[in-house]
């Protein structure tokens, strides 16, 4: 199992194929896995890698969790490989990653790629975090991931996908959890929006309820040219929902910076 020690915890990361690097930064309770399906169809062009962020899969959590402190996880593990340039693709929570990873190393990235996400604060959140900390407080972190899986996937995804959902969120303890949660909805991203200088594509799921479009809106009228482009049938977890043709979009974009 490859991991390496980084700011004090044992950071888990996958490192498959050759070619020009991309960098995968997971969502919120979930891992590298997230991102399976598009590893397995880009990786023949190019290297892929996906660090489980602290707290999260196969990854330690000895610290609280912060956006900075993730960034330089992520930053010793391409540090680690030896890798200096990369495309970014951040999902969710790592989107907002992705964006404070820039600020703090902005001769990295090569591209950005921030899909079904948000960069600034929002009305609720305080209430989401206290309601995130009460759930995991009196359910099973499998039992949370269950309800997690049935709120954000779409009714036409195959149950498996659900259930191996639930499987991954439950790898995440409960205070590594309610730490990460909270970091990102206190973090503010839109003034890391601006320094993005690079070819950025915003990808989002039809039917995302958790960041919506005006939320996809906002990165994109934030970062100089870069456009949204939309995946039918899926909602928060474009991944999941509809991988090929989230995997389809990304594909296009990365053969574009070539």
């Amino acid at each position: 199992m490859p991991t390496i020690e980084a700011n004090g915890e044992q950071i888990f990361f996958v490192d498959e194929g050759d070619g020009p690097a991309i960098l995968f930064i997971h969502s919120l309770g979930t891992n590298s896995y997230l991102y399976r399906d598009q590893i397995a169809a880009l990786s023949s062009d190019f290297r892929c890698i996906a660090p489980d962020c602290r707290g999260h899969g196969a990854s330690s959590f000895n610290s609280e969790f912060s956006m900075v402190g993730c960034a330089a996880d992520l930053k010793a593990v391409l540090d680690h490989l030896g890798v200096e340039k990369c495309h970014i693709v951040g999902l969710s929570m790592g989107g907002p990653i992705g964006l404070c990873f820039n600020r703090l190393h902005p001769d990295v990235a090569l591209s950005m790629t921030i899909a079904d996400s948000f960069a600034r604060l929002r009305d609720g959140s305080e209430d989401r975090i206290y309601a995130t900390q009460e759930a995991v407080a009196y359910l099973s972190m499998l039992e949370f991931g269950s309800q997690y899986a049935g709120d954000r996937l779409m009714p036409t995804t195959p149950i498996e996908k659900l259930d191996e959902l639930a499987e991954e969120i439950s790898k995440c303890p409960p205070k590594a959890y309610v730490s990460t949660i909270r970091a990102l909805l206190t973090y503010d991203a839109s003034g890391d929006l601006s320094l993005v200088n690079v070819p950025t594509v915003v990808i989002i799921g039809d039917s995302d309820d958790a960041t919506p479009m005006a939320e996809s809106e906002f990165i994109r009228d934030g970062i100089s040219g870069s456009e949204i482009k939309v995946v039918p049938d899926a909602g928060h977890l474009a991944t999941i929902d509809s991988p090929d043709e989230f995997t389809a979009e990304l594909k296009s974009f990365l053969a574009a910076q070539a």
